[in-house]
């Protein structure tokens, strides 16, 4: 089979689990994740690299490597769809609260992960990388609950701010933690220049290409009043973003996310517009992201993993709900929002894969000998495992908040 052919089948599984999730009444990202699952090696074999069956892993990399394109787009559209929602007049009166939120769930996570990890497993670079991802928060399962139920309000508004803020605070954490674990796996003291400066000259580089590219387009659409042209140029935007930001090793989440940003503040009168044309092709990128992210899961190795897994989990979840509550605390947010903001915290497939994969990039190649592939190979499926849970777990958690708060509607 072909990759087109494994897409119409991802289509066809959407399509059923959509349905299926609708008359549950539970959110379809949940059921895209569990569609990935079953169409993915650990199950049916949707993705086979040619051997016959023996008990074990059966998934291609290759296979799964011909669909990144569709999660690179994917995550641009995510991430622009956040953009549009960060209104600075809307915002200005949350502001405080907002970083506060953010700065909380993110620290709080990456430090009870670290200090609970290494006091069991004694292995500093084991902890603190776990650490760095657990502050991660996937902006994508909470969009995709937010538009299914066309939720609006203060918590709306709130965690789409804060899962914009996250993912800077976690990169940058993230930054830390690998030049803090390679140098302890060579015995090297900390490179302060590449340690320390880089990740926030990455973030700044990253937030101007998002600007500038945001303020070009933005006079584009205001010179056009169709519709079509509107999706082309969006579209334009995305792939020139996520372009550059690959060239330059720049995050493509923070730029596409800046772009939409300038894009709403910019020209106001352009927002329904916008959003308008997310809602024509963003559910199609939406459920084959989720889709795909479930068929990376090797279930094969829940039984040597399951244990890391638990604890990475349970201390995450803490981390997220506890320290956002006190940030919201800090920051003097209403009642109701700091009781329920950490609850919509919890997804991490899109950010918390995409940093794993950074660390199979670093040490899984034998650079660091076969204490760094086997780092390497525990951190990414520790995180495959537990993207399964969060990923079916969050969205019943971010529902569950929106409806007690009366922002969503079925």
């Amino acid at each position: 089979m072909n990759v087109i052919l494994y897409l119409a089948e991802a289509f066809f599984v959407a399509y059923m689990m959509r349905i299926i999730c609708l008359r549950l009444k539970i959110p379809a990202v949940s059921g895209y994740v569990v569609g990935g699952v079953i169409l993915g090696g650990s199950l049916f074999f949707w993705i086979p690299d040619g051997r016959t069956f023996t008990g074990h892993w059966l998934y291609s990399e290759k296979t799964l490597a011909d669909f990144q394109i569709i999660t690179q787009i994917a995550l641009g559209i995510i991430a622009l769809s956040i953009g549009t929602e960060l209104e600075w007049k809307r915002l200005k009166h949350l502001g405080k609260s907002i970083i506060s939120i953010a700065f909380c769930e993110a620290t709080v996570a990456f430090v009870v992960v670290t200090l609970i990890t290494y006091i069991i497993w004694k292995n500093i670079s084991l902890s603190l990388i776990l650490g760095a991802i657990s502050s991660a928060t996937a902006p994508a399962a909470t969009v995709a609950v937010i538009q299914q139920y066309k939720a609006k309000g203060p918590l709306t508004s709130t965690i789409l701010a804060v899962v914009g803020l996250d993912d800077a605070i976690s990169f940058i954490i993230f930054a830390f933690a690998l030049a803090i674990a390679k140098s302890s796996m060579n015995g090297e003291h900390i490179n302060l220049m590449i340690g320390l400066i880089m990740p926030f000259v990455e973030v700044i580089a990253s937030l101007l290409l998002g600007t500038f590219i945001g303020l070009l387009t933005a006079k584009l659409i205001s010179l056009t009043n169709d519709q079509e042209n509107l999706i082309f140029i969006l579209g334009a935007m995305i792939f020139l973003v996520a372009g550059i930001a690959s060239k330059f090793n720049l995050s493509e989440l923070l730029a596409n996310m800046a772009c939409g940003s300038i894009l709403i503040n910019v020209y106001p009168l352009l927002k329904n517009k916008i959003r308008l044309s997310f809602r024509s092709f963003m559910p199609i990128f939406s459920a084959l992201f989720f889709i795909i992210g479930g068929a990376h899961l090797n279930l094969y190795r829940f039984p040597s993993l399951w244990f890391i897994s638990l604890v990475y989990f349970l201390c995450r979840a803490f981390g997220k709900i506890f320290g956002a509550f006190l940030g919201a605390a800090v920051g003097k947010a209403d009642p109701l929002i700091k009781r329920w903001v950490g609850f919509t915290l919890l997804p991490q497939v899109g950010a918390a894969i995409a940093l794993a994969l950074v660390v199979q990039q670093e040490f899984g190649n034998g650079g660091y000998g076969a204490q760094g592939v086997e780092l390497a190979q525990m951190i990414i499926n520790v995180l495959l495992i537990t993207t399964l849970i969060t990923e079916f777990i969050g969205p019943f958690m971010t529902k569950t908040s929106l409806f007690k708060l009366g922002e969503a509607k079925e």
